[in-house]
């Protein structure tokens, strides 16, 4: 077996590959509409581009933009926000659950009784049957200046919470106290007061409000969405209902209430995903934007030494890497009895010999970082990072198998050099992208979420919303089936 992330070679019933750390045996939750964008939706490039001298001072445009996607959280599927007030760890903060994570006694099943008519307790339930949901869909149930949410539209919203929690932790949801095949209104949600019904809606609610607070200052600044979106979105929905016939749907409009519930429209979807884009895209622009000194970094580092001192983090000379590599496997092979499969002296030198061949190919036609990328991913053997140019970003010592990793470790390794390195999993052509000092990076990266937190904290004071959570109205999807 093979593993789902990096396809490196796995023992029979390993739970973790010990090269990439991938969880092996997570479900997902089947989500027919996502299925369908899958191969058409733009990839954000987080790649920065080649420059004559790369200098690693201040931040790089590849780490801005990983960071974007990072902090874009607070504003895209998080589940909770702690910019929002609820404070404390939340699910995007987990990323293995350990122990016991939810310690609160099994609630009756019984829906609650409803609570404070300001927030999101104030219905025990949400639910509705199909008629009650029809009849509510144009409900208009929160406002933002001139943006209204109505309840088909909140549809949309409420259930990608709910999927993004499940795609997100899989068979792990269970440890949260979270049981998919009973009404969502009936179980205590980690948060150990609201529902997993209510702490969907917050969350869902929370999404719209960070969306709206974005896409306001984004028309307000004249920001416009690059072509390659503009495009994308316009095409997606004809798109979508080519996908959905071919998928057995009457309509797009079927497959989205497939996912999202009788009262979800396709229209619905659709502002959706562009108000996700323009407030992404905004968000993300805008935190590329606030550039930061070396000597600001360092200064936020002492400044919070004592904290990071408590995590185990200190000023030292321990470095993460950034490397891409094409990986050239070899093959044939033959497999035992145990599922070990070993190569012939022959299958190791075809694969070597590949290797030095597209390294020649690169030395003589671009020999760049961009014409290496290209490179990977038409003939990385690497699952894990062939499409992303065999990019690799913050290696750090213990992750990676021990040849590959002395390479990247070397002391005198400098940016553009190259070589061949041969591992169990084949030959690999590495291309040095470079290093940042761990303290470094990591009070960069706080540093940078921070001032995320602080704009986005910004976007929702300046845009004031109301919220009329006597009208909303939720209609039901079978996630039992889904699953």
């Amino acid at each position: 077996m093979n593993c789902k992330k990096c396809e490196a070679e796995l023992e029979e019933g390993m739970k973790f590959c010990p090269n990439c750390g991938a969880a092996q045996d997570e479900a997902e939750v089947d989500l027919t509409i996502t299925e369908a964008l899958a191969e058409e939706t733009p990839v954000v490039e987080e790649t920065p581009a080649v420059e004559e001298t790369p200098v690693k001072t201040g931040m790089s445009a590849g780490k801005i933009a990983l960071l974007v996607v990072l902090a874009i959280a607070a504003i895209a599927v998080v589940i909770a926000l702690v910019v929002g007030g609820k404070g404390g760890e939340t699910p995007a903060e987990t990323t293995a659950p350990t122990g016991d994570v939810n310690e609160t006694e099994p609630v009756a099943a019984t829906i609650p009784a409803d609570g404070n008519p300001d927030d999101v307790t104030c219905k025990g339930t949400y639910a509705v049957s199909d008629d009650e949901i029809l009849a509510a869909a144009d409900t208009v149930v929160a406002t933002m200046g001139d943006a209204k949410l109505t309840n088909s539209e909140l549809q949309v919203y409420y259930w990608m919470q709910v999927y993004d929690f499940l795609n997100q932790y899989g068979s792990y949801a269970s440890m949260f106290g979270l049981d998919y095949t009973q009404p969502l209104e009936m179980q205590i949600s980690i948060d150990g007061t609201l529902t997993w019904q209510q702490y969907f809606l917050d969350s869902a609610l929370d999404t719209w409000c960070n969306y709206q607070a974005m896409c306001h200052g984004a028309n307000e600044a004249g920001y416009v969405l690059d072509e390659e979106y503009v495009i994308y979105l316009e095409d997606l929905p004809e798109s979508l209902a080519e996908s959905a016939v071919s998928m057995g749907y009457e309509s797009a409009e079927a497959m989205v209430q497939r996912d999202m519930g009788v009262g979800a429209t396709m229209d619905g979807y659709l502002s959706y995903l562009n108000n996700y884009y323009l407030g992404y895209m905004y968000y993300g622009d805008s935190l590329e934007a606030m550039e930061v000194t070396d000597a600001e970094v360092e200064a936020y580092f002492d400044e919070h030494a004592a904290e990071y001192l408590e995590n185990g983090l200190e000023k030292t000379d321990e470095v993460y890497v950034d490397v891409r590599h094409i990986l050239i496997a070899p093959e044939g092979g033959t497999t035992d009895e145990s599922g070990t499969t070993t190569y012939s002296d022959a299958e190791w030198a075809a694969a070597e010999q590949e290797a030095n061949d597209i390294l020649n190919e690169w030395l003589t036609k671009n020999p760049t970082e961009d014409g290496f990328s290209v490179l990977a991913e038409a003939y990385s053997a690497d699952g894990g990072s062939s499409s992303n140019g065999g990019l690799y970003e913050d290696v750090y010592v213990g992750q990676m198998v021990e040849p590959f990793e002395n390479w990247c470790f070397d002391e005198s390794r400098q940016y553009g050099d190259y070589g061949i390195v041969k591992t169990d999993y084949g030959y690999h052509i590495m291309y040095f992208v470079g290093s940042d000092l761990v303290w470094f990076l990591t009070a960069e990266q706080d540093m940078m979420v921070e001032k995320g937190n602080e704009f986005l904290q910004s976007m929702l004071d300046k845009y004031p919303h109301q919220i009329d959570y006597s009208a909303i109205a939720l209609g039901n999807v079978d996630l039992a089936a889904e699953g």
